[in-house]
């Protein structure tokens, strides 16, 4: 990706956090990266596209980052660090959580790569499970009669955020764990015993002390 596509996505990105997707145009991204509308379209055509790539950008930051190396046996503490290392990729795109549905809906573009990452994502989740039960933490014939399981996940991963803020919640690390165990405990009623020993620690906090943020560098700009 050039460096001149990258500053555009970044500053999007920040505008989209600071103001929400709705009160940004491509204009004001244009004056903040110091180019013309028009240079800006030899990028990113229209609006939507910029959307497309952020949420793409997002989706290929976490499948890097965090699913990439999950072995086929996993444990319920490492779906915990998983859950808690996107939840702090998403707030980079805050925008993502707060807004994004609507312009999915008003837009056939963003439509239909939600309809393709969907199904990347029920894909992990399927994979994850079935980690989880080679695992010995979830019983397989349990979680086969869970018919909702995914929706319920989706239903979390996807308000967390306006959770919090209507909760009036401004500590987003403290936000970030809560929510975190939340999605987590959805998998108790199906927990081995091996499993529920486990999700006890995890709900008891046992886990978070491990789970600080890395450090930002020195004069890093906050996003």
């Amino acid at each position: 990706m050039s460096e001149t596509r990258q500053r555009i996505l970044d500053t999007a990105r920040a505008l989209f956090n600071e103001r929400g997707l709705h009160r940004v145009g491509v204009r004001d991204i244009a004056r903040a990266t110091d180019m013309s509308p028009g240079n800006l379209a030899y990028h990113f055509r229209t609006k939507d596209d910029l959307v497309s790539a952020l949420i793409l950008e997002l989706h290929e930051r976490n499948a890097r980052d965090i699913f990439t190396e999950l072995p086929p046996a996993i444990s319920l503490s490492v779906l915990y660090r998983s859950a808690v290392a996107t939840m702090r990729n998403i707030l980079r795109y805050r925008f993502v959580l707060l807004s994004y549905v609507d312009a999915v809906m008003a837009s056939p573009k963003l439509l239909e790569l939600e309809a393709a990452l969907r199904i990347k994502r029920r894909r992990r989740h399927d994979a994850l499970i079935d980690g989880l039960v080679s695992g010995g933490y979830l019983d397989r014939r349990a979680v086969s009669r869970a018919r909702y399981l995914d929706e319920q996940g989706q239903m979390i991963s996807s308000g967390w955020l306006r959770a919090a803020e209507l909760q009036g919640w401004h500590d987003d690390e403290a936000i970030i764990l809560h929510y975190a165990k939340v999605g987590t405990a959805l998998l108790e009623p199906y927990c081995t015993p091996k499993g529920a020993r486990e999700m006890r620690k995890i709900l008891a906090g046992a886990f978070d002390e491990d789970l600080s943020p890395p450090a930002a560098p020195a004069g890093a700009r906050a996003e």
